[in-house]
C-alpha cells in the first residue's frame, strides 16, 4: 500500500514524486518505458518556472547533460516578406532523454521508489482508496494506493482512464533529425511562419553535429520547408538519422471555460496529462514543474487536514488556467495583426513569444 504512486517519470513527475518522499509518504513512480527514455521535445528549458524550479529542486543542470550549444542567445522569427526578429532570451539546451533521466535519479536518491517498463491498464477508486492496474511485461499487477498522480504526457493513460467520455483533440508534431549543420545562427532556435499565420509553423534547431527540424506542420509544409531551408544549405534529398512524434492535447478552451477539470477524487493529472501547455509556444516544462509541486503540496494537505484532494488542487490550478487563457488571447490578435501585413504580423509574434516566456 502506498500513499502516493505518480504515473509518468518526466520533468513533472519527478518533482511531484521528490516532494511526496520530502513529506513523509511512501511514494512509487512509474515509467513505461526503460530508462533512460527519449521525448519528443525542443529540450529548450524555457521561461523563469522551469529554470527557477529546476534549479531550487535540482540545482543547477550539470554541463554534460546539456548539448551544444549548452544554451540559446534566444528565438528568431522568420515570416516571409520581413526580416528575421530576434528575441533575446538566454535559454539551456538539452536533448530531454538526458535531462529527465537526471531529474528522476535526484528524485531515487531522495527515497522515491521507481519502477520501469510498467504500463499503467487503468485506475480504479473506491472508498478513499486507488487501485492501479499495469502490465510489467507480460505479467498484470493491481497495486493500492491513497492517491495518483497522472504525469504520463498528452496521451494520459490516467486521463482516459478517470475520464474515459472526455473527448481530446489532438495536434501531432513531428521530428526529424539530420546530420550536419545549416547556415544559421547555432544559438538561436528558429521559428518558421512559411503561411503569414501563426500555425502551421516548423521550428529548426542544432544539436551537436546535428540539426532537427519540428513541429505540427512538417507533412502539410513539406514543399515550405525544403525550398526554405535549400537557401541554408539544406538538401530536401537528404535522408533523415531518424523521424519521430508524439501528440499534445489541445484542452486549452476546456480548462478555460471549466468543461475540463483535471482531478477526480484522489486522482490528480499534471502537466501534459492536464493539458497544462502554454498557447503561443506550447512550452510544457515549466507548467508540469510547477503543477508537479502544487499537487504533491494538496496531497501532503490533504492528509494533514482529512480534507479533499481535487478541490484543494483545482483551487491551486486556477492562477496556471488563468495565464493560459491570457496567454490564448493572444491567438486572435495574431489572426488580426496577420491581415495587416508581415511586418504587423512579425511584430505580434515577437510580443507573444516574449510575454509566454516573460510569464512562465
Amino acid at each position: 500500500m502506498y500513499d502516493v504512486i505518480v504515473v509518468g517519470g518526466g520533468p513533472g513527475g519527478s518533482v511531484a514524486a521528490k516532494r511526496c518522499v520530502q513529506s513523509g509518504l511512501k511514494t512509487l513512480l512509474l515509467e513505461r518505458k526503460k530508462l533512460p527514455r527519449d521525448k519528443v521535445c525542443s529540450g529548450m528549458v524555457m521561461g523563469p518556472w522551469a529554470n527557477d524550479i529546476i534549479e531550487q529542486e535540482f540545482g543547477t543542470i550539470p554541463r554534460e547533460i546539456l548539448t551544444e550549444p549548452p544554451q540559446l542567445s534566444g528565438h528568431m522569427m522568420h515570416v516571409p516578406g520581413t526580416p528575421p526578429r530576434q528575441i533575446q532570451y538566454k535559454t539551456p539546451l538539452a536533448w530531454r532523454k538526458n535531462l529527465d533521466f537526471w531529474m528522476i535519479r535526484m528524485a531515487r536518491e531522495e527515497g522515491v521508489e521507481i519502477r520501469e517498463g510498467a504500463r499503467l491498464i487503468e485506475v480504479n477508486q473506491k472508498a478513499g482508496t486507488c487501485t492501479v492496474t499495469l502490465m510489467e511485461g507480460k505479467t498484470p499487477r493491481e497495486i493500492a494506493t491513497r492517491f495518483v498522480i497522472g504525469a504520463d504526457g498528452g496521451a494520459s493513460a490516467v486521463r482516459k482512464s478517470i475520464f474515459p467520455r472526455l473527448k481530446v483533440q489532438y495536434s501531432v508534431p513531428m521530428r526529424e533529425c539530420y546530420d550536419g549543420e545549416l547556415d544559421l545562427e547555432k544559438d538561436y532556435f528558429h521559428w518558421f511562419f512559411p503561411k503569414h499565420r501563426a500555425r502551421p509553423r516548423f521550428g529548426l534547431n542544432h544539436k551537436g553535429d546535428c540539426f532537427l527540424i519540428e513541429g505540427s506542420g512538417i507533412k502539410e509544409l513539406r514543399n515550405e520547408i525544403n525550398q526554405i531551408l535549400a537557401r541554408y544549405g539544406f538538401n530536401p534529398d537528404k535522408k533523415a538519422l531518424w523521424k519521430d512524434g508524439c501528440l499534445i492535447p489541445r484542452l486549452h478552451h476546456d480548462l478555460i471555460s471549466g468543461a475540463f477539470t483535471p482531478a477526480k477524487g484522489n486522482v490528480l493529472l499534471i502537466g501534459d496529462a492536464a493539458g497544462l501547455l502554454f498557447p503561443i509556444t506550447f512550452e510544457g516544462i515549466g507548467t508540469a514543474l510547477k503543477s508537479g509541486i502544487l499537487a504533491a503540496e494538496s496531497v501532503a494537505r490533504s492528509i494533514i487536514e482529512g480534507s479533499g484532494v481535487a478541490g484543494t488542487y483545482l483551487r491551486q490550478l486556477k492562477p496556471i488556467v488563468k495565464i493560459i487563457g491570457d496567454l490564448d488571447s493572444w491567438n486572435k490578435k495574431l489572426e488580426l495583426k496577420a491581415a495587416r501585413g508581415s511586418v504587423a504580423f512579425s511584430k505580434a509574434l515577437a510580443a507573444a513569444y516574449g510575454e509566454t516566456l516573460k510569464i512562465g
